[in-house]
C-alpha cells in the first residue's frame, strides 16, 4: 500500500459481462502498489475525494463522491479503442480526505503526483472541486520547465483567497503568482461569467483568454483545442489540460458544482478529450462532477468517457 493513499481496488469486482471475451476497462485497469513498477507510457488515476473548496466558494457539496462514480462508468466501458494502447493503465488510489483540511490534503496531493511524473508517466485526476488544480499545475512545471497550462471552463478560476483560505476558485491565481507556465489558456470563457478585474489580472500574468463566444463564432471547438496543443508542442512545450465540467452545457451535464445554461456540447468536449490524448498532452484533469445533482448519472458517466476518450487519443499516438 503507498502511503497517504486509499487503495481504489473495486475494478476486480465490477460486474463480468456475460460474455468472458466482452473485455471492458475494469479488467484493463491495474492496482499501482509501487511507483518503481512505472514506466513511460504508463497511465496512472488518482482520485481527490473532496469539496472543501467548493463549499469555501459558496457553491453546492457533493463533488466529494465523483471520482467513485467516474471510475464506476469508466469500468463499464468497452476497452475497443485502447486495445492497441502499449502501456499499463493503473490507478494510485484516493488521497485520504477525511476529517482534513484542504492545506494538508493538498500537500499529499502534491508530492504523489510528484512521484508519478517523475517517472516520465501521465496522470488523470479525479476531482472534487477546481482547487485540485493547484497542486496539479505545481508538481506538473516542477517537473517540466517548458510546460503549457490549459483551464477548459467558462469561469476564470483567479479569484482571491477566503479569510486567506484557497478555494475552488483560487487555483489559477496561485499557479500565476508562484510559477508561471510558459503559455497558459484560458479556453472557453463566458462572457457573464468572468469579471473585468480577474480578465485583468489573467492577462497582466501573461495568460490568454479564448472567449467562449469567439470559439463558437469559429465552429469546432475540438478542432481548435487539436491546433492549440500542437502548436505548443510544436514550440517544446509540454501540456497539460484542466477539464472543468462545467464547461459543458447543462442539458448534458446537470451533475456540476455550477450548472451553466449555455456550454459545450457533449460530442464537443468528448472530441477534446481525444485530441488532448492524441496530440500528446502529459496530464488531465477531470473536476467539478457533482453526482448528488446530477440527472442518471449523466455527468458522471460522460466524464468516465473523456478519460476512455483521452486514453485512446494516447492510443493513437502511441
Amino acid at each position: 500500500m503507498i502511503e497517504k493513499i486509499i487503495p481504489y481496488d473495486e475494478w476486480s469486482t465490477m460486474k463480468a459481462p456475460i460474455e468472458p471475451e466482452d473485455k471492458r476497462f475494469a479488467s484493463k485497469i491495474k492496482v499501482l502498489e509501487s511507483f518503481e513498477t512505472l514506466k513511460e507510457h504508463d497511465i496512472v488515476l488518482m482520485g481527490i475525494p473532496q469539496d472543501i473548496g467548493i463549499v469555501r466558494n459558496g457553491g453546492r457539496p457533493g463533488a466529494s463522491t465523483a471520482p467513485f462514480k467516474i471510475r464506476e462508468y469508466l469500468g463499464k466501458l468497452s476497452v475497443f479503442g485502447v486495445q492497441h494502447f502499449p502501456g499499463s493503465i493503473y490507478d494510485v488510489g484516493n488521497i485520504d480526505c477525511e476529517g482534513r483540511d484542504l492545506e494538508d490534503i493538498r500537500n499529499d496531493h502534491y508530492e504523489i503526483l510528484h512521484r508519478i511524473l517523475k517517472k516520465g508517466s501521465r496522470a488523470i485526476i479525479l476531482g472534487g472541486g477546481h482547487d485540485i488544480a493547484f497542486p496539479n499545475c505545481k508538481a506538473f512545471l516542477d517537473m517540466n520547465e517548458k510546460a503549457s497550462i490549459i483551464n477548459i471552463d467558462p469561469h476564470l478560476d483567479v479569484r482571491v483567497k477566503i479569510d486567506g483560505l484557497s478555494h475552488s476558485g483560487t487555483p489559477f491565481r496561485e499557479m500565476l503568482e508562484c510559477a508561471k507556465p510558459s503559455e497558459f489558456v484560458e479556453f472557453g470563457t463566458q462572457k457573464f461569467a468572468a469579471s473585468v478585474h480577474h480578465r485583468d489580472f489573467v492577462e497582466l500574468h501573461g495568460g490568454r483568454i479564448i472567449p467562449y463566444e469567439h470559439i463558437r463564432a469559429i465552429g469546432n471547438p475540438g478542432q481548435q483545442l487539436r491546433e492549440m496543443i500542437r502548436s505548443m508542442h510544436d514550440a517544446g512545450l509540454r501540456s497539460y489540460v484542466s477539464f472543468d465540467m462545467d464547461s459543458v452545457c447543462s442539458a448534458f451535464a446537470p451533475g456540476v458544482s455550477a450548472p451553466a445554461s449555455i456550454g459545450f456540447t457533449s460530442d464537443e468536449i468528448i472530441e477534446m478529450a481525444y485530441w488532448a490524448g492524441a496530440e500528446g498532452c502529459r496530464m488531465i484533469d477531470i473536476v467539478e462532477v457533482n453526482p448528488t445533482y446530477d440527472i442518471d448519472d449523466r455527468t458522471s458517466r460522460l466524464a468516465g468517457l473523456m478519460i476512455a476518450t483521452y486514453i485512446s487519443g494516447l492510443a493513437d499516438l502511441l
